[in-house]
């Protein structure tokens, strides 16, 4: 026995049609791409067709797909590189705050996953699968449906979502129901052929041409022309050249100031106490952006103001297609440090050590040599070893062989120590006075992919809506031998709204026709 599927009534299994209601017992027809021929299906076996059938595959792409999520989220457990805090080598960072799990994450990539070329691969792989599916799929589906002609044939017709066989006196009253509804209707002879929504049809491809914009922009990322993201610190009074502009975009630090709270105000003192040091409220810079002149690599180049600004917190300013963002200080980072020696007849000689660029000799007039073995801009003492916390000299530590004839000592030299590596202490060494500077820290971003992730965005949820909310729907009437019409209708979606609409349709002829 098999059930119809209106009125699920039992009908024999070599029944045609329903004998409670005429629906007719038929396996209904797949009309996803309207029967079309996709190359996809093609059974010939050149590399090309073996190529496009792996990447026409929705169950290809749905793996490619999970894949590329799976990879993602991964690279959400422990943050990237650049949001590491600023000083910190990645790996003292991973290692420190994430142990062997973090080591193990930084040795694998995952620091910088979305820039890494094998990610990138991987949603390269993910866009030919959108681009190729949609492709193998759209154009045949397109001619299918502008082609489809009026009269279908009986087999056909009796395979669709809904069909009945009717008696219809009025045709004009039932055409006119159905165009009340917003169906286009076309007729060749005594057929009919209604149709509404067709657009409803393009939505998952919308949504594809979205999708691949928003691969495009991240792929766009990797050309620092469309997307930088740089960081610069900036002494008070100098110039620095922006990373990544090819030395055509430089920056002044014309003065830098900070606002502190005050230190007796009642509403911030507990926290100013559980600080333990002064809490900024608010910070600046006065900038001057400059433009150079085309140049040759080592010389200095010619510059052209741009624009004169101030940057502060959330007021960031903008030149040369950069926004310029405030984002950090540095307050009384060293800038040079004097150091006064004393020999073994206690003549003393000083000698000053520049932070950023210190010299590899000293010839001192006491007749003392310094040579310069180590040097730690920010040192710390890890164990028995002597490390640098980050490369900016705020706790500058130099380790320096001091000599005389033929003795030498090792020593280590910091702002309040000296410590003698060798064991010996004819020489001592010892700071005596210091320059310091204050440090600007500056954001300079260009994103040209945005406006390209946007319009993806933007197309997606179009596509989204359209295949959604609409459902393309069809009615063929087909003029019978006898007199009567075969009646089918199709609808990509909503089979049973789409027959409650029909149904009221036929109701409402009848009672017309009744009156």
């Amino acid at each position: 026995m098999q059930k119809c599927s209106i009125c699920k009534h039992e009908n024999n299994l070599d029944s045609e049609r329903c004998h409670n209601c005429g629906n007719v017992l038929i396996e209904k027809l797949d009309m996803r791409y309207e029967g079309a021929d996709r190359r996809s299906q093609q059974r010939t076996q050149t590399i090309i067709d073996k190529i496009w059938r792996f990447f026409a595959s929705v169950r290809n792409g749905m793996y490619i797909l999970l894949l590329v999520l799976l990879i993602t989220a991964i690279g959400t457990i422990l943050p990237q590189r650049a949001y590491i805090p600023i000083g910190r080598t990645p790996q003292e960072f991973y290692e420190s705050e994430y142990g062997v799990f973090g080591s193990l994450y930084l040795d694998l990539g995952f620091d910088q996953l979305y820039s890494s070329w094998w990610y990138m691969t991987l949603l390269g792989l993910l866009g030919a699968s959108i681009l190729i599916a949609s492709i193998d799929r759209f154009f045949p589906l397109y001619r299918a449906l502008k082609l489809q002609p009026v009269k279908r044939k009986k087999h056909f017709l009796i395979r669709q979502v809904y069909v009945r066989y009717k008696e219809i006196s009025n045709q004009e009253r039932l055409l006119k129901q159905i165009r009340g509804r917003g169906y286009r209707i076309r007729q060749n002879g005594e057929d009919y052929l209604a149709e509404k929504n067709r657009f409803a049809r393009w939505g998952p491809y919308v949504n594809h041409i979205g999708l691949l914009l928003v691969l495009l922009a991240a792929f766009l990322r990797l050309f620092p022309y469309f997307y930088q993201d740089e960081f610069v610190w900036i002494r008070d009074g100098e110039t620095a050249v922006v990373p990544d502009t090819d030395q055509s975009l430089f920056i002044k630090n014309e003065q830098f100031s900070v606002d502190t709270y005050e230190n007796d105000d009642p509403k911030f003192e507990a926290a100013i106490e559980q600080e333990g040091r002064s809490i900024p409220k608010s910070f600046s810079t006065d900038i001057i952006v400059y433009k150079a002149e085309d140049h040759i690599a080592g010389e200095t180049p010619d510059l052209d103001v741009l624009n004169q600004m101030t940057v502060s917190v959330n007021h960031p300013g903008k030149a040369a297609g950069f926004t310029i963002y405030q984002s950090g200080y540095q307050l009384n980072e060293f800038s040079s440090l004097t150091l006064r020696t004393e020999n073994e007849e206690g003549v003393t000689a000083d000698f000053k050590i520049d932070t950023e660029n210190p010299q590899a000799d000293y010839e001192l007039d006491n007749g003392l040599q310094a040579k310069l073995v180590d040097y730690y801009p920010d040192y710390q003492l890890d164990g028995d070893k002597i490390i640098t916390a980050t490369k900016f000299p705020r706790n500058p530590g130099f380790v320096f062989d001091i000599s005389e004839d033929n003795h030498t000592e090792r020593l280590f030299i910091a702002i309040d120590e000296a410590v003698s590596k060798t064991g010996t202490n004819n020489y001592s060494v010892r700071a005596v006075d210091y320059d310091t500077h204050n440090v600007t820290g500056l954001s300079v971003k260009r994103d040209l992919t945005l406006p390209v992730f946007l319009l993806g965005g933007l197309i997606f949820m179009i596509g989204l809506i359209q295949g959604l909310y609409w459902q393309h729907r069809r009615i063929w009437l087909q003029r019978q031998a006898d007199g009567s019409y075969l009646i089918a209708g199709h609808t990509n979606k909503h089979t049973s709204s789409f027959e409650r609409e029909m149904d009221r349709i036929f109701d409402i002829c009848d009672k017309g026709e009744s009156s």
